[in-house]
């Protein structure tokens, strides 16, 4: 290795280890780190008389160790000539050599310097220091090493202790005891709620379903937070979801393996202008363990106590250099395997009728909102001209207008309470099986001495597994049954009203999801100038098959079928002995395989990205110290296609036979229609990130972006960040950013979706489901936001490190869409004044047929909350303990609301009987604790290890909240807030036939708590809670 490779591998190393005003040099050389007696043995060394800091990093180079220090430390400082030999504490002791400063060993081959007064330290940025080093972990190979922490752009700049950022290192994930990346973003209480997951059944396939679950950094909403893979950005996941009403998109945070990652840092303040367009919230890195340098299996299974539902994870790494060490390649594989856990295994999910369930409040024991049965049942309801409307019960139950056979009978009116239909019954999946395999590879090559040729490629696939109960028809499904129909026994035409045929049996559904990415690029260094570019492809793509659906157009034919061999007979009701369950009498097989099909869903989203970036961590020195400065541009285009099943699409609508009029866009029974979307776009930015110190403990960071839509305009935002340490253990800290977040694809491009939700009229005092045409729009802007955070962190003691954080953000042109709910109180209001809501279009009957919407920018959203950690290490003689806390509170969630609900809520606190307060306006207003959005999330564990064994205890909380759904005299109903306990003890073997083993037990929720019971699919909140109960786990590995 050659002088002048050092120095590459120096400033490459050094000026992207930043964090707290720190700068941490990794391991280069594993001939030192690898060897106990390492630091007695003698180097020959040559170093030239130049300032402190560089003389420490090009040392840490040579010697191939880690040197933690602040800049704060060195600034000003030089470090005479030393030429000779020199174990590695004399070399360091030389260098130091009339600074005052001094030096300790932190663990193998790690050394923090100090200054020799211990009294004056500076612990703020000595354990910020630590912190990095640990996440960072020990590079064991010569290479170029490129380890960054989020915050700046400024290879080597001390830019990121001055933004809060969170860091989870490779034992703080394993003692989350995460089995998947949802899990893992479940145990950061900075994480709002989750949105996306596998227990949401709401939106059937117009939802991402599958192996999916997103990230809502700050509860601020899904798709506002920018996340990376090694600092570069991850395609979005093909599948939406409504959220605000409309549709949102989301990066998949199951695609990387949990036990595959080297860290996971989590940038919790407004970053557009450095990073780009999502990162309102802030920015979520994974950096994957690209170095490895030895072998090793991890295998962990879990069990889900007194459920069905068992979890694997088999893990595996590689790696090794070549080319006589100018190559290197590293491999990893994963793959997990989840069995399904049905609605029955959980006693507040196998029954939707909750009026009196266990953890119901007094006050809203009996409410018929707490009672989730479906009037659309086997039974189903009727209407003819000479009796009205009617329904099909067991003659046992009396009351009868028409005796049928086989003991069932026609009665007047709808369906009675106590015979809806139950679908937890049906054994439905409340959690979805899946299985799943991560391939990872990351390979760098020297090209020569200033310059660095590096690759990745990452490949993702998984099927998930789940059984739902049969659909029932649409309100805009409805159709005549002739009276000439085999089937018919009224001697009339009978509208078939609503009606579940559960004797076809469930709906199977499977979803494929695979995605990959293959990136290349250059990377090196000209004197103090760091350079790199890079090109990536990466594309996810999503196979949603639901079987047995029932095709209607064929289950019209069969119900009116003249002959009686091909007729399906909607009439013979269900079970005698078990009204709620459907399960009972049977129309025949051939007749049901008529009538049933299988429809697909695919959709695709691919990310193309080109950049280019330098960086000078010293390209100006002025009187309080080096200017910094970073710069790049970056090119990337975004495409999305949404392709949909004849039958689900439009292309084969539901139409009379009889009269040609069309029924229904969809053919599928109880989907609504959605026509086929794609579009893309490009997008070019620029950014510009000076660091400017003004006094040696004043640091200002200034950063501009300009990014360029293809489709949506331009914007140019800035951020500004300010530190200030006044003594050594205390640092404060503000920052002031505008942000912005373009209109989703699938915001800006869909037209004419069709959606159905169940809504209470008020015109009508009835509540049914009410179909919804929603229309993107191309004239969409992206939001604007302004983000401010102030806070500070204190070290009044060596190894403690306090912080608090206090942010707030106020985004306007929020994308959303009016409810539907408030669109129907509306009109109930205009029809009290004697005009009506256009956007309400009703029949004669005053039902409503359907609810014209659009997506557009609304009003102004302001969020603010803060957040405070505790970190606390201390040594004894019976071992080493960590002691750690970190909360987040959440102070303000307000959305204003727009113009119609302004009028709707104004209306009801004046008590205008045309708005009953007791149907909520959603998504205006006061948001905080409502249906989620908890007032605070935390957490604090203390670990102690002592030689080979450890063992750690956390305590989880989640703060209550309100569910709007359930509304008693305009107060809606409490949520609990939830505890949990988690526990773990781990042995480390180093000696004899199990060298290199390490065995982990562990137990979340050691006290099997259920969840808070909630008027929601499965009876708990599936985005803030989880259905786990006490789940054991054992985990182990072997390096090799």
């Amino acid at each position: 290795m050659t002088h002048k490779r050092r120095r590459l591998s120096y400033l490459t190393c050094c000026t992207l280890l930043a964090l707290g005003s720190s700068v941490v040099l990794p391991t280069v050389s594993p001939a030192f780190a690898q060897e106990n007696q390492a630091e007695q043995r003698t180097h020959e060394l040559q170093i030239p008389a130049q300032r402190t800091s560089l003389a420490l990093l090009e040392l840490a180079e040579i010697l191939g160790i880690q040197i933690v220090f602040s800049p704060d430390l060195t600034r000003g400082q030089t470090s005479e000539a030393i030429d000779g030999n020199f174990t590695i504490e004399e070399a360091i002791t030389a260098v130091l050599r009339g600074t005052g400063l001094t030096f300790e060993e932190q663990g193998s081959a790690t050394y923090v310097i100090r200054r020799s007064s211990q009294n004056s330290s500076n612990r703020v940025q000595g354990n910020f220091a630590e912190q990095v080093s640990s996440a960072s972990g020990s590079n064991s190979r010569d290479s170029v090493e490129r380890i960054q922490v989020i915050g700046s752009n400024i290879r080597g700049a001390r830019a990121a202790g001055n933004l809060p950022v969170t860091i989870l290192n490779e034992e703080d994930i394993l003692d989350t005891g995460a089995a998947t990346g949802d899990e893992l973003m479940r145990s950061i209480p900075q994480i709002g709620d989750i949105s996306f997951n596998n227990e949401r059944t709401i939106g059937g396939v117009n939802d991402a379903r599958g192996d999916v679950a997103s990230i809502n950094l700050r509860g601020i909403g899904t798709g506002n937070t920018l996340t990376l893979l090694n600092g570069r950005r991850l395609v979005l996941h093909p599948g939406t979801q409504t959220e605000n009403f409309v549709p949102v998109t989301t990066v998949n945070s199951n695609t990387l393996p949990v036990a595959g990652l080297r860290r996971l840092e989590v940038l919790r303040d407004g970053a557009a202008a450095l990073y780009g367009t999502d990162a309102i919230a802030g920015v979520i890195n994974y950096v994957l363990k690209d170095d490895v340098d030895s072998s090793n299996i991890n295998l962990t299974y879990g069990h889900s106590e007194g459920t069905s539902l068992d979890q694997l994870s088999i893990n595996g790494s590689t790696g090794f250099s070549f080319n006589d060490g100018k190559s290197h390649l590293s491999l990893s594989a994963a793959y997990y395997d989840r069995s399904a856990m049905p609605a029955s295994d959980r006693w507040y999910a196998s029954n939707q009728d909750r009026r009196f369930a266990d953890g119901i409040p007094e006050e809203y024991q009996g409410s018929t909102a707490l009672d989730n049965r479906s009037l659309s049942s086997i039974w189903g309801i009727f209407n003819s001209p000479s009796q009205g409307t009617f329904h099909i019960r067991p003659e046992s139950m009396g009351d009868c207008t028409q005796v049928l056979a086989d003991g069932v009978c026609a009665a007047s009116g709808s369906l009675p309470r106590d015979m809806r239909y139950d679908p937890a019954i049906a054994d439905q999946t409340m959690s979805s099986g899946v299985e799943r395999i991560n391939l990872y590879a990351y390979y760098t090559q020297d090209l020569t001495s200033t310059t660095e040729l590096f690759a990745e490629a990452l490949y993702y696939d998984a099927e998930s597994r789940r059984m739902r109960e049969q659909n029932a028809n649409l309100t805009a499904q409805r159709f005549i049954i002739n009276a000439d129909a085999a089937v018919n026994p009224f001697g009339e035409d009978v509208e078939l009203r609503n009606f579940r045929a559960v004797d076809t049996g469930q709906r199977n559904i499977v979803v494929d999801d695979t995605s990959y990415r293959l990136l290349t690029g250059l990377r090196g260094f000209k004197d103090l100038w760091d350079w790199e570019t890079a090109v990536l492809y990466s594309r996810a793509d999503t196979r949603d098959m639901a079987y047995n659906r029932i095709d209607i157009n064929a289950f019209y034919e069969a119900v009116n079928q003249t002959d009686i061999s091909l007729a399906y007979n909607p009439f013979i009701g269900g079970n005698l002995n078990n009204l709620n369950s459907g399960f009972g009498a049977r129309n025949n097989q051939s007749v049901i395989d008529a009538i049933t099909t299988n429809v697909s869903r695919e959709s695709m989203s691919e990310l193309a990205l080109w950049d280019f970036k330098v960086s000078n961590p010293a390209i100006l020195e002025w009187y309080a110290g080096d200017i910094g400065v970073a710069a790049g541009v970056e090119y990337r285009y975004e495409g999305y296609a949404d392709d949909r099943d004849p039958l689900l699409d439009g292309s084969r609508p539901f139409i009379d036979p009889e009269t040609g009029d069309l029924i229904s866009d969809s053919s599928v029974m109880g989907s609504s229609a959605t026509p086929d979307a794609s579009g893309s776009r490009n997008v070019v930015s620029a950014y510009a990130e000076f660091l400017v110190p003004l006094h040696h403990t004043v640091d200002l960071q200034l950063a501009m972006r300009h990014e360029n839509f293809s489709d949506v305009g331009s914007v140019t935002k800035p951020k500004v960040a300010f530190s200030w340490v006044p003594a050594d253990w205390v640092q404060l800290r503000a920052s002031y950013a505008e942000g912005f977040r373009a209109p989703n694809l699938p915001q800006v491009v869909e037209q004419g979706v069709t959606r159905s939700n169940t809504r209470t009229d008020p015109v009508t005092d009835s509540r049914y489901s009410v179909s919804e045409v929603r229309g993107g729009n191309a004239t969409l802007e992206p939001e604007d936001s302004k983000t401010f955070s102030y806070g500070l962190a204190l070290a009044p003691i060596d190894n403690l490190l306090i912080t608090a954080d206090w942010w707030n953000i106020e985004q306007t042109g929020v994308i959303g869409i009016l409810n539907s709910q408030t669109h129907l109180l509306y009109d109930s209001l205009l029809r009290s004044q004697g005009s009506r809501n256009e956007a309400v279009v009703r029949n004669d009957e005053l039902e409503v047929i359907y609810v014209e919407n659009q997506y557009n920018n609304l009003d102004v959203r302001e969020i603010g909350g803060f957040d405070v950690s505790v970190s606390y290490r201390w040594d004894t003689r019976i071992g080493r303990f960590d002691w750690k806390i970190n909360a987040a509170h959440l102070s303000k969630f307000e959305q204003t609301p727009d113009p119609i609900s302004a009028i709707v809520l104004a209306e009801q606190a004046a008590g205008n009987p045309a708005v009953p307060v007791d149907i909520s306006v959603v998504g205006a207003g006061d948001l905080l604790r409502m249906n989620g959005n908890p007032k605070l999330r935390g957490f604090t564990s203390l670990n102690w290890r002592k030689e080979n064994i450890s063992a750690g205890i956390r305590a989880n909380y989640v703060s209550d909240f309100y569910e709007t759904s359930v509304n008693v005299g305009g107060e809606p109903m409490g949520i609990p807030s939830w505890s949990t306990v988690d526990l773990f003890a781990d042995y480390r073997f180093t000696e004899g036939t199990f060298d290199g083993t390490r065995l982990r037990l562990g137990v979340r929720n050691i006290g099997n708590e259920d969840p808070p019971i909630a008027d929601e699919s499965f009876g708990y909140f599936s985005n803030v809670h989880s259905n786990r109960g006490r789940y054991w786990y054992v985990n182990w590995s072997l390096t090799f």
